[in-house]
């Protein structure tokens, strides 16, 4: 079901975390990227890129078509507001393809979560929807629950993350870069939004996880990683996505060490943007 109740369900088949001991079970698979955007496809190419999937893009419906007749794919991310055919449309269009049965699973990509356009992706013959930024995380659960090649164990514990870094280490710039590109908007803007936003974001999370209450940890931590993986803060994004998926499985007894360890990281990116905009003033 594409509605948000199911997707909360999907994460807690939590994927094996990648790491350089963990057999990739996407390594081989082929996707289709369908964006207008060149810096949105580039930013979920890196994150494919990472897991050793191949990918094509293209930027037009009718170009989806024309791909998805010619080859093969494991799975096909669709941008859903595009010129002339937007994605619904080119869902539709690829599933009633004369001549090819296309039964890979096609996700919608997307800031557009409304129940009744959620029904509009699914009726579309789409399989799935992801938030608009997509993070890594995010992607590797939803490649497990459609595209996973062989079973993958689930881990009992949280992964080790390294939080003690140098400061300005803490911050991917490209992507922080990339993103006030697309949204249009100055770099110092920007940061002191998200500084502005965030305490209170990891203050709501923190209190929702005292009272152990599964549905907010839930949500807070959905909302903080997607605000921060915008920013370049992956190290914040990934731990945030960690105790999200904690919280769909109902393992909160276990999430307090990973919280401490999302405040420091927070810490880290916080002195980094803030260094960032001292030197942004001085330009």
């Amino acid at each position: 079901m594409l509605q948000e109740q199911g997707m909360a369900r999907r994460a807690q088949e939590v994927p094996q975390w990648s790491d350089g001991d963990t057999p990739n079970p996407f390594r081989g698979a082929r996707a289709l990227i369908v964006d207008d955007m060149p810096v949105m496809a580039k930013i979920l190419g890196k994150a494919l890129e990472q897991l050793e999937i191949r990918f094509d893009h293209v930027m037009r419906g009718k170009d989806a078509l024309e791909a998805a007749t010619h080859s093969d794919y494991d799975v096909i991310f669709m941008d859903i507001m595009m010129p002339g055919m937007d994605g619904v449309e080119t869902a539709r269009a690829i599933r009633q393809l004369q001549g090819k049965d296309v039964r890979c699973p096609i996700i919608a990509v997307t800031t557009k979560v409304e129940p009744q356009q959620l029904s509009a992706y699914r009726d579309a013959g789409m399989n799935d929807c992801m938030r608009k930024p997509v993070d890594r995380v995010s992607l590797e659960v939803m490649l497990h629950h459609h595209v996973a090649y062989r079973p993958v164990s689930v881990p009992n514990t949280p992964p080790d993350y390294d939080v003690l870094t140098d400061d300005l280490e803490s911050v991917n710039w490209d992507t922080l870069r990339e993103y006030s590109t697309v949204l249009k908007s100055g770099l110092k803007g920007l940061i002191q939004d998200y500084l502005t936003a965030a305490p209170q974001l990891l203050e709501e999370l923190g209190t929702s996880l005292d009272a152990r209450d599964s549905e907010r940890v839930h949500t807070y931590a959905a909302q903080f990683k997607s605000a921060s993986v915008v920013f370049g803060a992956e190290k914040v994004s990934h731990l945030a996505a960690g105790l999200e998926i904690m919280a769909g499985k109902g393992l909160l007894e276990e999430a307090d060490p990973l919280f401490f360890d999302l405040q420091m990281a927070y810490e880290q990116t916080k002195i980094a943007l803030q260094k960032k905009l001292i030197i942004l003033a001085n330009l």
